[in-house]
C-alpha cells in the first residue's frame, strides 16, 4: 500500500520532467507539436489511451534518429506506465536508453521511469540504484534534480531508511524550494521518526505552496495523525488512516516529546523500542516488573522484558501508569505498539463509517475494578 501510494505521487513529477525536455518551438512541424501538446494535456487529465495515440501520431512525423523522437518515445513510455501497460512501457524505455547521445536531462528522466518500473516489480534495491544514477548525471535542470532526489527519498522511506530519506528531501528542497510535494514527503518522513513538530511545520509549508492533489493527500495523512479533537479532559477523538490503522501520540510527561504509537485494539500488551525506553526513563519513573513472551502473527514467540511506566499521556489526556514491554532479542525496528489491553482505564469506540475513534476514560469505579497493576515502589 505504501509503495503504491508513493509511486503514484512520483508519476506526476516524472511526467512534468518528461514534457519539460522539449520546448514548444522544438518541432519543425506544427502538427507534430500539436500532437505532443495534446498528449501532455491528456496525460495530466488521466486519459492515457488517448495520450498514447497522440504521441504515436507525433512519432509518425519524426525520423527515428531525430533527437526529439526520443523525447516523444519517453513520454509514450510514461503514458504506458500510467495506463498500467508495463510491457510496452519497458519496450519504449529500452529503445530510449539504447539511443546514442542522450542529453543529461533525457537520461535522468529515463532512469527515473526505469526505477518506477522496477518498483512495480518489487525490485527496491535496483530502483535505488536507478535513482542514484539519475542524481549523479550532470545536467542543468534543478527541478529534475529535485525530482530524482525526492524519488530516491520516497524509496528510502519505504525501506525504513528514514535518515537517508530525510537527507534526500533536504537536498531536493535546496534544488526546488517551491515544491509542495518535497515538503509534504519530508513531513511524512519526520512523522515516521517521531519528529512531530518538524512534521507539522513541513505540512504547513507544503499547504502554503499550493499543493497538488497528491501532495495534499500526503499532508492530510500527516495532519490526520497529528490533530485530534479534545472532547473534554476525559475524551479525545482521533482518526483512522487510509489503511485502516489508528496512530496516536503518546507522551510520558506533561511537557514531554510526543511519540507515534500504533493503537491496536486487539493487543493485550504495549510494545516499544529499547531506544525509546531509555528516552522516557528521563521523563518519568520506569520499573522492571518481570519477563514474559509475546506471540507474533506468524506463530513465532519472542522473549520480552516488562516495565511499569508511572506516567503517560494520550495526546493531552492523562493515562496514569501503563505496562509496556521491550523485545529481549534484537529485531527489525517497527512501530511502537499501544495495546488496548494495557489501557484498563479507557474505552475505545471505533466508527469506521466516519473514520474516527473515540477514546474515553472509564468511570473511576470501573477503572479501579480493572486496574490490578501494582504501583512502583
Amino acid at each position: 500500500m505504501i509503495i503504491r501510494f508513493f509511486a503514484n505521487s512520483i508519476v506526476a513529477l516524472i511526467t512534468c520532467a518528461v514534457f519539460a525536455l522539449v520546448p514548444n518551438h522544438a518541432f519543425a512541424l506544427d502538427q507534430t507539436e500539436q500532437f505532443f501538446q495534446d498528449a501532455k494535456s491528456l496525460l495530466k487529465s488521466g486519459n492515457y489511451h488517448a495520450a498514447i495515440q497522440a504521441l504515436s501520431q507525433a512519432l509518425g512525423f519524426l525520423s527515428i534518429n531525430d533527437g526529439y523522437s526520443r523525447t516523444v518515445l519517453l513520454a509514450r513510455a510514461q503514458a504506458y506506465y500510467e495506463k498500467g501497460d508495463f510491457k510496452n512501457a519497458w519496450k519504449d524505455l529500452r529503445e530510449v536508453l539504447n539511443s546514442q547521445d542522450l542529453s543529461g536531462e533525457a537520461l535522468a528522466s529515463s532512469l527515473n521511469l526505469k526505477a518506477l518500473l522496477n518498483l512495480k516489480e518489487g525490485k527496491l534495491s535496483r530502483a535505488v540504484e536507478d535513482f542514484t544514477q539519475a542524481i549523479d548525471i550532470p545536467h542543468g535542470d534543478n527541478a529534475l534534480k529535485s525530482v530524482s532526489l525526492a524519488n530516491r527519498g520516497i524509496t528510502f522511506l519505504n525501506l525504513g531508511a528514514f535518515g537517508k530519506s530525510i537527507s534526500d528531501f533536504d537536498r531536493a528542497i535546496e534544488f526546488d524550494p517551491k515544491s509542495s510535494f518535497n515538503y509534504a514527503a519530508r513531513a511524512l518522513a519526520h512523522l515516521r521518526t517521531d519528529r512531530v513538530e518538524q512534521a507539522r511545520k513541513d505540512s504547513e509549508l507544503s499547504m502554503a505552496l499550493g499543493p497538488d492533489k497528491q501532495a495534499r493527500r500526503i499532508v492530510n495523512s500527516v495532519l490526520n495523525e497529528l490533530n485530534f479533537e479534545n472532547m473534554g479532559e476525559d475524551c479525545v477523538v482521533s482518526r483512522i488512516n487510509e489503511d485502516g490503522q489508528i496512530f496516536v501520540l503518546v507522551k510520558f510527561s506533561n511537557n514531554g516529546r510526543p511519540h507515534r504509537f500504533l493503537l491496536d485494539t486487539g493487543a493485550t500488551h504495549s510494545l516499544i523500542d529499547k531506544s525509546l525506553l531509555k528516552e522516557l526513563s528521563r521523563e518519568t519513573r520506569v520499573g522492571e516488573i518481570g519477563r514474559g513472551t509475546v506471540h507474533l502473527a506468524d506463530g513465532s514467540s519472542l522473549p520480552v522484558t516488562k516495565y511499569l511506566i508511572e506516567n503517560a499521556f494520550l495526546y493531552n489526556m492523562r493515562l496514569g501508569s501503563i505496562q509496556i514491554q521491550t523485545m529481549d532479542k534484537k529485531t527489525k525496528r517497527s512501530f511502537n505498539l499501544l495495546g488496548a489491553g494495557s489501557l484498563k482505564n479507557l474505552s475505545i469506540l471505533i466508527d469506521t463509517s466516519r473514520k474516527r475513534v473515540e477514546i474515553r476514560r472509564k468511570s473511576s469505579t470501573a477503572a479501579q475494578a480493572q486496574n490490578l497493576t501494582p504501583p512502583l515502589r
